[in-house]
């Protein structure tokens, strides 16, 4: 057959080593009512393709299968989801005893089928004292340790799913162990540790072996009746007798930013209601200011591999009081408000084929024939020098078509092939048709 011939001069299969990671972070957004729709639209108006899209998935319920499902219909196969599934209010001795593995295998079962990436958050801000599951650091290692055993037990790997480990900002163990939304809480800086007998976020990491990220939650609380001060990105993350970052970076690992936002109102005197609202109205340089210190930030502390901005605003418009006017949205279709300095940061936040996101996926980002997809790092090189081949010695789609599919019952394992199996050939062939589909 006159494909053979072909094949048997079919370019040589080189491979592609990971290289060196990009230092620049990866941007995400989470959408303000965690919907596709809203996502879909923010991308149409104002021309962005956000590489990593944030959905909270609480409480679950078959809408999350039906939106998981349709994730690559809806978005292509080049995104990163960054998920958040919290186990209801259960300690972290009956996530333990197994009262939310069926909720976390579903989901795992969902991301295995889909083939989707993702940044997987769980049980976050256990430092934080809010949940139950944050009353015993030793117990709450073991739920760690369970919950990522689930997942390699539905047969996920580090390919599809990554584990965060996602602290609070501030160490705020509840008082008298008994955490809450409305608990006392314990400032427990570095110094008074000791002192205090209260556990930070180190005192819960479960092992090297089950986190492949560190993540942190902050945001730029304004006024209201807590007159809060309006901070920094550094300011937040590495204040005096916290240092959180710092502390962070002594991990190891890449660390990523799993909620970020900021208020847009800010002023010097007492709270006042016409006041935030005036400022919230008029002055949108406040929060643009802001948007650019995040940028600068993210961009020099080079540990960071991505940050999802929360777009999200609680107060909707200010209408509704919040505790430090959480007005955090940057793009807000329901109160029409949009702050130019967001694309900045997403402009700063594309993607490229080297982020280390995509080398701890081990994926990398091609793009052939107008389609982007995440393929294997491995396959990226022979994928393109297939797609290659084919364009140039095979005219029309049927042929192209019929040609791979001809590749998968011809390759030779010889000498040029022999780091790949025969599984591997065939996934090379399967991952290029998809760029003439």
């Amino acid at each position: 057959m006159k494909y053979k011939l072909l094949i048997g001069i079919l370019f040589v299969i080189g491979m592609m080593s990971l290289g060196s990671k990009s230092e620049a972070y990866l941007f995400g957004m989470k959408s303000r009512d965690n919907s596709i729709e809203n996502i879909q639209r923010i991308e149409k108006e104002y021309k962005l393709d956000i590489p990593i899209l944030a959905f909270i998935f609480d409480p679950r319920g078959e809408h999350v299968e039906n939106m998981m499902n349709s994730f690559n219909d809806k978005f292509g196969e080049d995104r990163i989801y960054h998920i958040t599934i919290s186990p209801n209010m259960f300690t972290a001795k009956e996530v333990v005893a197994g009262k939310f593995d069926a909720q976390y295998k579903q989901f795992f079962d969902d991301v295995k089928k889909n083939n989707l990436r993702v940044i997987f958050r769980t049980m976050h801000e256990m430092n934080g004292g809010r949940y139950p599951r944050s009353t015993n650091p030793y117990r709450f290692k073991k739920a760690r340790i369970h919950v990522r055993e689930l997942s390699r037990a539905e047969w996920l790997t580090q390919s599809n799913i990554l584990f965060d480990m996602s602290v609070n900002a501030r160490d705020l163990p509840a008082k008298w162990g008994k955490p809450a939304q409305t608990a006392v809480f314990i400032q427990c800086q570095q110094n008074l540790k000791e002192k205090l007998k209260c556990s930070t976020f180190e005192d819960y990491y479960p092992g090297d072996k089950y986190v492949d990220l560190m993540w942190v939650t902050f945001y730029n609380r304004g006024k209201w009746n807590s007159n809060r001060r309006r901070g920094t990105p550094d300011q937040i993350v590495n204040a005096a007798g916290r240092k959180t970052l710092d502390r962070l970076k002594k991990f190891s690992k890449p660390i990523f930013v799993d909620e970020v936002g900021t208020t847009a109102v800010n002023y010097t005197w007492a709270y006042s209601q016409k006041k935030s609202i005036e400022v919230y109205q008029n002055n949108s340089w406040l929060k643009n200011t802001r948007l650019l210190q995040l940028k600068d930030f993210l961009l020099r502390e080079t540990r960071i591999a991505g940050a999802i901005y929360f777009n999200v605003d609680l107060t909707n418009g200010l209408k509704n009081r919040t505790l430090g006017e959480l007005d955090r949205s940057v793009i807000d279709f329901a109160s029409n408000k949009f702050y130019d300095k967001i694309l900045d940061v997403y402009e700063a936040g594309k993607p490229n084929e080297t982020n280390a996101l995509y080398y701890l996926f081990n994926v990398k980002r091609v793009t052939l024939n107008d389609k982007t997809l995440l393929i294997k790092s491995d396959y990226a090189k022979p994928v393109k020098d297939l797609y290659l081949f084919t364009t140039t010695y095979v005219s029309g789609l049927g042929a192209q078509l019929n040609f791979l599919d001809e590749t998968k019952s011809t390759w030779s394992l010889s000498k040029k092939y022999k780091r790949f199996t025969q599984a591997d050939l065939d996934a090379i062939v399967d991952s290029t048709k998809k760029f003439f589909q």
